[in-house]
């Protein structure tokens, strides 16, 4: 095998073993996320129970963060990309 060859196989190894990094970070970035999103949600739940009257202001300090955690991890994916 020339040098060259070796070298470009080499290069493109390497290449994958990046791309395949990037994925796994990004897979649990994303566990991560949808675990804190669903904390979140059940500790909506539970301050709904304790307090009806301020359902309407939970759900949207909630849902307000679920969105800002998603766009967070959309925000990461596109610099892992690059």
């Amino acid at each position: 095998m020339s040098r060259q060859t070796r070298n470009t196989l080499m290069g493109m190894a390497e290449g994958a073993q990046i791309e395949q990094a990037a994925t796994r970070a990004l897979s649990a970035v994303a566990d991560y996320a949808m675990g804190e999103v669903l904390y979140l949600k059940q500790t909506q739940a539970m301050l709904e129970q304790q307090c009806p009257d301020a359902a309407e202001a939970l759900a949207l300090i909630a849902n307000t963060t679920a969105m800002s955690i998603a766009h967070q991890v959309r925000r990461y994916g596109s610099e892992m990309s690059g």
